[in-house]
């Protein structure tokens, strides 16, 4: 045992101090808060430089309501929105529409409108510019052109707009989930973002953590350190060693990014108001909360996971010479990741159907999609348990089948095995 946790603090110390992992931990947790804040940000800052729309009315009365509801002036009192009435009769339109388009490409307009006369039959009017890619803006336009066919066509029917839109107002639909015990909480979301955000980061752990193992043996292996190091330390303990190590390694990491998550959930919107004062609106806006249950299994599904896959990558890197070598072999230990994370829209959906309770019992899948069954729903107990033991049955055996492979293979150079190679390692190691 002491040599075991010798491997272990060694791998431990030696990734600790590296720069890599010092600005890997600490940008990792920046990038986040960029990818969170930053869009919320983005999304209260406007455009002040005003737009020249030309606007082909052949109703004669929508111009009107674009002109009243778009009417936001930028801090120098320019309005945001100016629009350019253009008459032209119903035979003139195709010339019409190729000379302000020629107004656009030349800078002249940013863009024209046509509304035909057929809108509030088939309700349909046509947006022309350089850049339509502002959904945005684009939204505003298509809302007011609504509204205003809309009003037109209750006008035509007799009734007043008031009682139309009382008797179509829209009906706001809350969700709650029900908790143990029959607690209600209600849910805008913040399930399905948890979800993501904890599934994401068991992807990410068994990916990276899972190489760093894979690079770590092929790293000794070709500079033929194992050599000296296998004589005083068997091939099973360096293995477990360096599974071990990487694993608390990962633990620590992940602690001070959960640490960095908990501070932004508490003061994320506080901090973003100061740059973007609109913003204290949203601070009714809830950041989805892990409960206790959910951070003791992402721990378990962390661990398992971690510990499953590391396994393969260190077979792999016993295998071969080289990373690119490697990099055959790993292409389906991948797959054995994405496969899973592909599934998660189907299992958020629907969390106890047959297709999401087979997938969470596959023990190369469980540590994703299992997982996410738990976040949404809490599966009966026994398929947990069915989970748990299986994915520890699976760990055993890989670390069995690893430990002959690396056994042979850390000590073997040249050519890359073939498989009846490598079975041969396993079956006479």
């Amino acid at each position: 045992m002491d040599k075991l946790f010798t491997v272990v603090r060694r791998e431990y110390l030696s990734r600790l101090k590296t720069k890599g992992f010092i600005i890997g931990t600490l940008l990792t947790p920046i990038l986040l808060i960029a990818m969170m804040v930053l869009p919320g940000l983005l999304m209260f800052l406007k455009s002040d430089q005003p737009k020249h729309i030309a606007v082909i009315d052949q109703t004669g009365a929508i111009l009107d309501s674009l002109i009243v509801n778009l009417s936001e002036r930028n801090e120098a009192g320019e309005r945001l929105y100016n629009f350019v009435k253009h008459e032209v009769g119903a035979e003139e339109i195709e010339a019409a529409q190729k000379a302000l388009s020629d107004d656009v490409d030349a800078g002249k307009l940013d863009g024209f409108i046509i509304i035909p006369a057929s809108i509030y039959a088939e309700g349909g009017a046509d947006y022309y510019g350089k850049s339509v890619t502002n959904f945005r803006e684009n939204g505003r336009l298509r809302s007011v052109i609504s509204r205003a066919v809309t009003e037109r066509r209750i006008q035509q029917s007799g009734l007043s707009s008031e009682q139309v839109r009382q008797l179509v107002r829209r009906v706001d639909l809350r969700t709650f989930r029900l908790a143990e015990g029959g607690k209600e909480e209600e849910d805008r979301g913040s399930t399905q973002a948890l979800v993501w955000i904890l599934v994401m980061f068991i992807y990410m752990a068994m990916l990276i953590y899972g190489q760093v193992v894979m690079r770590s043996v092929i790293e000794e292996k070709s500079s033929r350190v194992i050599e000296s190091v296998i004589s005083s330390v068997k091939p099973f303990q360096l293995m477990a060693g360096k599974i071990l190590g990487v694993g608390a390694l990962g633990l620590t990491q992940y602690s001070i990014w959960a640490l960095a998550m908990g501070l932004l959930s508490l003061y994320g919107i506080k901090m973003a108001s100061v740059f973007a004062p609109k913003m204290a609106n949203a601070s009714d806006f809830i950041m989805p909360a892990v409960a206790p249950e959910h951070l003791i299994f992402f721990i378990v599904f962390f661990v398992l996971g971690y510990f499953l896959f590391a396994a393969i990558y260190a077979a792999v890197g016993a295998m071969v010479n080289s990373e690119q070598e490697a990099q055959q072999f790993v292409f389906p230990v991948i797959m054995l990741v994405i496969i899973p994370f592909m599934t998660i829209w189907h299992i958020i959906g629907s969390p106890n159907s047959q297709t999401s309770v087979i997938l969470s019992l596959v023990p190369f899948f469980a540590p994703i999609t299992m997982f996410a069954r738990i976040l949404v729903q809490m599966p009966p107990a026994w398929q947990i348990a069915l989970c748990l033991g299986l994915m520890v049955a699976t760990i055993v055996g890989m670390i069995w089948v690893v430990g002959r492979i690396y056994r042979v293979g850390v000590l073997m150079y040249g050519k890359r095995p073939t498989l009846p190679e490598i079975i041969k390692w396993i079956k006479y190691a």
